[in-house]
């Protein structure tokens, strides 16, 4: 299991990269508005990964709520038609709240039991 999850987060690593990298060769080769929505689209999708599993990973249900909320609505936001300025807002909001959230959060020491 271990070789797994190392194997599924380089992965993950190289495809934060490779749309790193895409946007910027952007700012050099000028690529097609298709090819900026798919790195978009792509990138989106990774951050909104990224927010799932951290839902996965807490344990108290309002983290999870949050995180997986905004984890599904920054995968979706990419698919759904425009509906107006909205749908700007929810996104910004959606991605910028799990990164303040985690700053805020209190790191879980772990507890030395001495014997």
């Amino acid at each position: 299991m271990r070789f797994l999850k190392e194997n599924a987060i380089s992965i993950y690593k190289t495809l934060l990269w490779i749309v790193l990298m895409g946007h910027v060769a952007d700012w050099f080769l000028d690529f097609t508005d298709e090819t900026n929505r798919l790195l978009s689209t792509a990138m989106f999708c990774l951050i909104g990964i990224a927010y799932l599993t951290f839902a996965w990973a807490f344990d108290k249900i309002w983290l999870k709520t949050i995180f997986l909320f905004c984890g599904i609505y920054v995968i979706l936001m990419n698919f759904i038609p425009d509906f107006g300025w909205i749908k700007t807002i929810i996104g910004i909001v959606c991605t910028l709240t799990p990164l303040i959230i985690q700053r805020f959060i209190p790191e879980e020491k772990e507890e030395v039991i001495n014997s």
